[in-house]
């Protein structure tokens, strides 16, 4: 059963006004819009919440735009959907009439659970004049796949155990406890995971990346961002990196247990002094060296960067 629920606030402390004010404007409000404005922010909100009953092989697909997304994952088997409209204007009428353009789908097609807000306008109506947003909490069973879309909003993933794919633009998301296959495109939103295992693949542009306690198998394609990996744990297999104007660093104590084929065009590599590579080429345009440890067993660094520099260190350090 759907619940709907209006909330009507005012909020009027000056520091909380400015920045509403400032918001607004970056929503296309003229300088005399602003000056008409009153002392009063007008917060509106329309929550729903709905429940769908889950079988092994359905899938959750989410589309948010400028939607703030958080996925977890419960002990039901069952999926959880509570959802938030806000609509934020200093004239109460404008904030509920704007509200009223968020639309919104909820329903389940075969195998797929579908969720969507989108702002939707009549011919003849104005766009609305509001700071308008959406705020999502999903909850899963730990199993169920997910597929989520996110335009001008935040994302946090947790405990999932079998699939997650995601693509965002200018959308930071953010990854816990994620494991199975992972597959992030993003664009001006930076990715940050910890503690991922599985069969990961990032295709990132104008985003930085940050991965901690990392396991399995990583394919990464960066173009204009820097990529960060703070630490591996005993699973991780494969790192493979590609990047392009971007720097890539590999901070872990355990350096010397990996191999390494590292390629800078147009750049450097740094690497500890105890770490003994062999430079195979080492010109002006183009830097490359390779290491292999004694064991019998290693994860392989493949890291490949043009227009870029390559550290590795044992700590996380401020140099660049």
């Amino acid at each position: 059963m759907n619940r709907w629920k209006h909330l009507s606030k005012i909020i009027t402390s000056p520091a909380r006004l400015l920045l509403a004010i400032l918001c607004s404007g970056l929503l296309g409000l003229s300088s005399n819009e602003l000056t008409a404005q009153t002392s009063n922010l007008h917060v509106i909100t329309k929550r729903l919440e709905k429940t769908f009953k889950y079988r092994d092989g359905y899938e959750v697909n989410i589309e948010g735009e400028k939607a703030d997304v958080s996925i977890e994952t419960w002990g039901r088997e069952e999926i959880s959907l509570t959802v938030e409209f806000v609509a934020k204007h200093p004239d109460k009428g404008t904030a509920e009439t704007d509200i009223e353009k968020i639309k919104y789908i909820a329903e389940r097609v075969r195998n797929k659970i579908y969720i969507r807000n989108y702002i939707s306008v009549a011919e003849g109506e104005p766009e609305p004049a509001s700071n308008l947003s959406a705020r999502y909490v999903v909850k899963v069973p730990e199993s169920c796949p997910v597929y989520l879309k996110n335009y001008f909003g935040t994302a946090n993933v947790i405990n999932l155990a079998k699939r997650f794919r995601y693509q965002g633009e200018f959308s930071p998301v953010g990854l816990e406890n994620v494991q199975g296959s992972i597959d992030l495109t993003t664009r001006f939103g930076d990715i940050s995971g910890k503690r991922l295992d599985g069969q990961v693949t990032i295709d990132s542009r104008r985003s930085n990346i940050t991965l901690e306690e990392i396991k399995g198998r990583y394919s990464i394609n960066t173009n204009y961002g820097d990529v960060r990996i703070l630490s591996a744990s005993a699973g991780l297999l494969d790192l493979n990196i590609t990047g392009t104007k971007s720097d890539i660093f590999l901070f872990d104590p355990k350096l010397l247990d990996y191999s390494y084929a590292l390629t800078a065009q147009h750049g450097s590599i740094y690497f500890p002094s105890n770490l003994k590579m062999e430079f195979l080429k080492n010109t002006e345009d183009i830097k490359k060296v390779e290491f292999q440890p004694r064991a019998e067993y290693y994860p392989s660094v493949t890291i490949s960067v043009t227009f870029g520099d390559i550290y590795l260190e044992k700590e996380k350090t401020d140099r660049r």
